[in-house]
């Protein structure tokens, strides 16, 4: 049998060959005092003091198809190509008007973007810095491409997955509001009002015209278990918390019919912060991201009404969700959602792995520098161009199940009914999910949960805002039964936010008025303003009229 190793056609070398180079390739050369040295002076050390048997020119060779030359032997041509490579497209001026014809098709394959956007740096390049012809350059990166010493290399690839950190600064026109930098820096871990505040500011000086995108992003992401939207401060007056809250939920919700929103979540999202996230659907998760929303979770159990509306409607608002997926997951004793869920709930628009989420961060800012009307769609196709498989969801394989138990729980069954059906069906599922009721504490959270749900369906967006805080306040009071949180008038969200409301800028040219809500379509604006104007009108009629939210 011949010992000879055909990986693909043109990189052939012997078992003993590759077994030589590999022992090059992994040797470490700082500590010989050459880690910066060119690759010639590398082989004459190796040959003459670590491996003589070596045979130097077949190494060349093998590192020629790896892509690996000296740089006395690299043309005048490569060099230039080697500048042109290594430009700075994200910081050049007038590169981003540019932008719109790389996203203006429907072809978002990565393949048929790369090209596009690599032709659009070529000819800003030549026309601002050095003549460079695009065609040339294809033919020459088609003619020297390193060799695949491996038949499945290209199954994965690694470029970009050595970036630590995303450089958000070098995007102009992308207002980057990193949450590391707002937290109180004697108190990292929760979400203080004051840190809140400073959230809120950073949203408002993102309507500046000079901004075409925002993004929320957190540099301390990192370490085995990163952190991503911390859990609302409890310390001092909780109800002032909540409410800081809701402003800069309702901030950035306003802020995103302006501009496109988006948050780069590499890490966990505590329950009591779900609504700032889900004031947009342009999130981009990592496999790091995870929300505990089961109602076991200590975090569910201090705050368990957050985004209700949200979730209220995830089945109207998302045609592949299977009515009830919102009462399965909100009812769950222990269900953790992690990308893989998030991204089939439709609450997000792309998956990156935390490996390569630094280089992916960095295409798809560059994306969102796209000038207007652009900038959103081409920055959704930087997304999807970035975006792997996330792996299967949870939640799906459930579809049957959620029908049969959890659809009926929006047409009025009770939490209390549904145990009783659980514990009935005598299966591993059901008795392990029926843990929701094993204590008062977790009882009690289920049943908020869906009696909430119920209750909003039937309200505009700013009423079940309104409605959502005024319970959120009475839990954190100590009232816990459904029908004391919910059966109340519902008061005015102005009036809830109204001490110390801070006010938010009109974005330039939208005639915005103040303490207007995100998401109200204009008949609830007027019904909100003047009530007894619309006594004669069945709003019973028009229960079902909600407000997408972009």
């Amino acid at each position: 049998m011949s010992n000879e190793i055909t990986q693909v056609k043109g990189c052939e070398f012997t078992t003993d060959e590759l077994q030589q180079f590999h022992h090059y390739y992994k040797y470490d050369w700082a500590a010989a005092g050459l880690g910066s040295a060119p690759v010639s002076e590398r082989i004459d050390h190796f040959v003459q003091t670590v491996d003589p048997a070596i045979n130097s020119n077949r190494l060349q060779e093998w590192l020629r198809t790896m892509g690996i030359v000296d740089e006395s032997e690299k043309s005048e041509q490569a060099r230039l190509y080697e500048r042109f490579e290594q430009f700075d497209f994200a910081a050049a001026v007038g590169f981003n008007q540019m932008l719109a014809n790389v996203y203006a098709t429907d072809d978002v394959s990565k393949h048929g973007v790369g090209e596009r956007m690599d032709q659009a740096k070529a000819q800003y390049y030549s026309d601002n810095v050095e003549p460079l012809v695009y065609s040339e350059y294809k033919e020459y990166k088609e003619v020297n491409a390193p060799k695949p010493v491996c038949p499945y290399q290209d199954l994965w690839d690694l470029k970009g997955a050595d970036k630590e950190s995303a450089d958000t600064d070098k995007f102009a026109n992308v207002r980057s509001i990193d949450i590391a930098q707002l937290l109180d820096p004697d108190n990292m871990d929760v979400l203080t009002v004051g840190a809140i505040n400073r959230f809120i500011d950073a949203a408002k000086s993102a309507y500046s015209q000079k901004y075409f995108a925002v993004a929320v992003v957190n540099s301390r992401c990192n370490g085995p278990e990163p952190v991503f939207l911390p859990a609302l401060s409890s310390s001092g007056d909780y109800s002032e918390t909540l409410k800081a809250a809701m402003r800069l939920q309702i901030e950035l919700r306003n802020l995103n019919k302006t501009k496109p929103l988006v948050f780069f979540a590499n890490g966990v999202v505590d329950t009591s912060t779900l609504g700032i996230l889900m004031s947009t659907v342009d999130i981009v998760t990592s496999e790091m991201f995870c929300v505990s929303i089961g109602s076991v979770s200590q975090s569910s159990q201090k705050y368990p009404l957050t985004a209700l509306y949200d979730w209220a409607h995830l089945s109207s608002h998302q045609t592949n969700v299977a009515k009830g997926t919102a009462e399965y997951i909100l009812c769950s004793p222990d269900l953790v959602l992690r990308s893989a869920e998030w991204s089939t709930l439709g609450l997000g628009i792309g998956f990156v792995s935390h490996r390569k989420f630094a280089s992916g961060m960095e295409q798809i800012l560059l994306a969102a520098s796209c000038p207007p009307p652009h900038t959103r769609d081409a920055l959704r196709k930087a997304c999807a161009v970035e975006s792997v498989y996330s792996g299967p969801s949870k939640i799906n394989v459930w579809e049957q199940e959620i029908s049969k138990y959890f659809a009926p729980l929006a047409d009025g069954k009770t939490v209390l009914e549904l145990a009783d059906e659980l514990r009935a069906v005598k299966a591993p599922w059901a008795d392990k999910y029926v843990g929701f009721a094993s204590t008062a504490e977790s009882n009690n959270v289920a049943k908020a949960r869906v009696a909430g749900m119920q209750r909003v369906r039937g309200l505009e967006y700013s009423q079940a805002l309104a409605l959502e805080l005024s319970a959120a306040i009475a839990w954190a009071a100590g009232t816990t039964e459904a029908s004391k949180l919910f059966s109340r008038n519902i008061p005015s969200l102005s009036d809830l936010l109204s001490e110390n409301t801070r006010a938010t800028p009109e974005p330039q040219g939208s005639g915005a008025l103040q303490n207007e809500v995100a998401g109200e379509c204009p008949f609830a604006k007027m019904y909100r303003k003047n009530p007894d104007r619309f006594k004669h009108v069945n709003l019973g009629s028009i229960a079902d009229h909600h407000s997408l939210n972009l």
